[in-house]
């Protein structure tokens, strides 16, 4: 539900993640590889314990059970198709995912990101600090901001997955710096 605020939170469905530049997070290519490792890993238990001598039927039955049973329920929490963004540009928006299964973003107008810092997330998740201009924030906009994952005052925390933190640092400061509507 977007407003006239500068701080809030939206639901993206996955066509509009789709067109959205993703900063960090992991990709749709990353699931693939993921996705495509199990299914070799599984392929090769099934496989091992189909040919295994002295294996009840039963066994190998439901350990082949098992195995595609747990790959139905991966492929359907994978999000092949978009990933899991952690981090995004929409426009002359940044935001920062609030609740990745609803596809939920706190989103904050580009205007107000003066810069973005490497740091971690106790005890070692890397991560992006997004500091905001504390002047130009309402007490509802800060409001909006206590409801992030890692609340801080006048900040935005988001995950740097599979990308170093200087560089997610230095797509999300283009990315203001170039679509923003200053």
């Amino acid at each position: 539900m977007e407003s006239q605020s500068s701080v809030f939170i939206r639901h993206y469905d996955k066509q509009s993640l789709k067109v959205v530049d993703v900063i960090s997070g992991i990709s749709p290519n990353a699931m693939r590889r993921v996705f495509g490792g199990w299914i070799f890993f599984a392929a090769v238990v099934g496989v091992i314990v189909s040919v295994a001598p002295d294996l009840s039927v039963q066994f190998i039955g439901l350990t082949l059970f098992v195995l595609v049973a747990f790959t139905l329920v991966m492929f359907g929490q994978s999000r092949i198709t978009e990933g899991w963004p952690a981090i995004i540009c929409d426009n002359n928006y940044i935001g920062v995912v609030r609740d990745p299964v609803k596809r939920e973003y706190i989103c904050v107008n580009s205007a107000l990101v003066k810069e973005a810092n490497p740091t971690l997330i106790k005890p070692n998740k890397k991560a992006v600090e997004i500091v905001l201009d504390s002047e130009q924030l309402s007490a509802e906009d800060q409001e909006v901001l206590n409801q992030a994952v890692w609340p801080r005052d006048n900040k935005l925390i988001g995950l740097a997955h599979f990308k170093k933190r200087e560089e997610a640092c230095d797509s999300l400061m283009w990315c203001v710096k170039h679509r923003s509507s200053h």
